[in-house]
């Protein structure tokens, strides 16, 4: 459960709803279905039954259509997806790097027929600027930073800039990044097939809000042993519709008389079983 990471409530909002949408998915894998339920029904009041069930349905799409690749896509993408959660500040900005097969949204800020002319104004533009993209027969868009992601994509050509960011809470020593009941629950997990990579991944994003980069990239690289960086890249971009839904919803004032309506109408999660769209009938 989310008791389990030290200092969850300081964790950015869009990064505490993923993190317990992933932990949802990996408790109900594992046969919890009582404690996936509470968790789910805890998202239900964060974020209303609509914007809830379509955060969990678009994870276990795209879990369901996974696919470890030969070439993954740059670790470079995840990381911009998770500064994104993270909510990090992009500080001064060092030029434009290649990302292969992982193509950035966003709004873009103009378009250009030269690649060159791209790079100019998004460098002019500073920490704003996200990246340039093209598929290889439109102009060069430049794309802003806030509110971008990454998602993998054959044939597109993105160009990331590189701008490093600044963490909300930054930990002083590596020591502070060491949780020995995680340490633990994590040991445990990693005997259990599929909750051991979803775990890994939920993780990953909670060590990278607190800025312990090295122990956030082991946990992601471990979770995509089985799924592949694709799957995870598209994991924390393709989340980014619903999720930012569910945001505007929950800067709201939690429910007070609609609480009461919305958890009982929240049918049961099933006792056994994987995680399917058939299976979680919760969200219906």
């Amino acid at each position: 459960m989310p008791d389990t990471f030290e200092h969850f409530d300081s964790v950015p909002r869009p990064a505490q709803i993923m993190i317990q949408a992933i932990l949802v998915l990996a408790l109900q894998n594992a046969g919890c279905s009582h404690h996936a339920e509470m968790l789910a029904l805890r998202l239900y009041q964060q974020l209303g039954q609509k914007d809830a069930s379509g955060l969990l349905l678009t994870m276990i799409k795209i879990l369901e259509t996974a696919k470890p690749m030969a070439k993954p896509t740059s670790f470079a993408a995840l990381q911009f997806n998770l500064d994104q959660l993270a909510q990090k500040q992009a500080s001064h900005c060092q030029g434009l790097m290649q990302v292969d097969r992982a193509l950035l949204h966003g709004e873009v800020y103009r378009e250009y027929k030269w690649f060159p002319t791209a790079a100019a104004a998004c460098h002019h533009l500073g920490n704003v600027c996200g990246g340039v993209i093209t598929n290889g027969s439109s102009p060069f868009q430049v794309v802003l930073r806030n509110g971008s992601y990454f998602w993998p994509e054959q044939g597109s050509h993105s160009w990331l800039h590189q701008c490093p960011m600044q963490a909300r809470m930054r930990r002083s020593s590596p020591e502070h990044c060491v949780n020995a009941t995680e340490q633990m629950v994590n040991k445990i997990l990693g005997f259990i097939p599929g909750v051991s990579t979803l775990y890994n991944f939920g993780s990953s994003i909670y060590y990278y809000t607190q800025d312990c980069i090295e122990l956030a990239k082991k946990r992601a690289q471990d979770g995509a042993i089985d799924l592949g960086f694709d799957t995870l890249v598209a994991l924390t971009g393709g989340a980014a519709t619903p999720l930012r839904m569910g945001f505007a919803t929950a800067m709201k004032p939690l429910f007070k008389t609609g609480v009461e309506a919305v958890i009982p109408s929240a049918p049961p999660l099933p006792k056994s079983g994987n995680v399917t769209t058939q299976s979680l009938r919760i969200l219906d």
